[in-house]
């Protein structure tokens, strides 16, 4: 399980993450990170299933959008909602403590293969990579996630 804290050190097993990573260092040009207007759908073409954006709001996170293998991974929308909403589980506990890490460090965090934590999805493991955007290139104000599973076994040992 790879839980890593610097871009350089990111050691990616989805090639869906890899490439979402690319065109993130391609948007960001060297620095902390893209403007949430430059990540568009043109540039996330073939990407967007797998993917997710989030604001920062305060200590908080507004899920903005999720692509549909996210939403159907989570079995519902939750676009426009705060994550502190569904605090107190597993998942979006760590979720929080992921996307707070990423806020702290202003560095793209990665995680993964890892068992899945979220109810009726723990016979799936999964990777996932969450990446600064920054509207003024100082502060981080959002996050462009993805992630990809598979069947438990695949990565990591039952």
């Amino acid at each position: 399980m790879t839980d890593s804290g610097t871009a350089r050190d990111l050691k990616l097993t989805s090639e869906k993450l890899i490439g979402i990573h690319t065109i993130w260092r391609e948007l960001a040009a060297g620095g902390l990170g893209p403007r949430r207007e430059d990540v568009t759908p043109a540039r996330l073409r073939g990407t967007m299933p797998w993917t997710f954006l989030v604001d920062l709001t305060g200590t908080d996170f507004k899920f903005r959008f999720a692509g549909e293998r996210i939403i159907q991974f989570m079995g519902r929308r939750l676009q426009g909602t705060m994550l502190s909403e569904h605090l107190g589980t597993p998942f979006f506990d760590g979720m929080h403590n992921f996307f707070s890490r990423s806020i702290q460090m202003k560095m793209p965090q990665a995680y993964g293969p890892g068992i899945v934590t979220y109810p009726g999805k723990e016979h799936l493991e999964m990777e996932v990579m969450v990446l600064p955007l920054s509207d003024d290139g100082h502060s981080v104000s959002g996050l462009l996630g993805t992630f990809d599973t598979w069947q438990l076994g695949t990565h990591v040992a039952r």
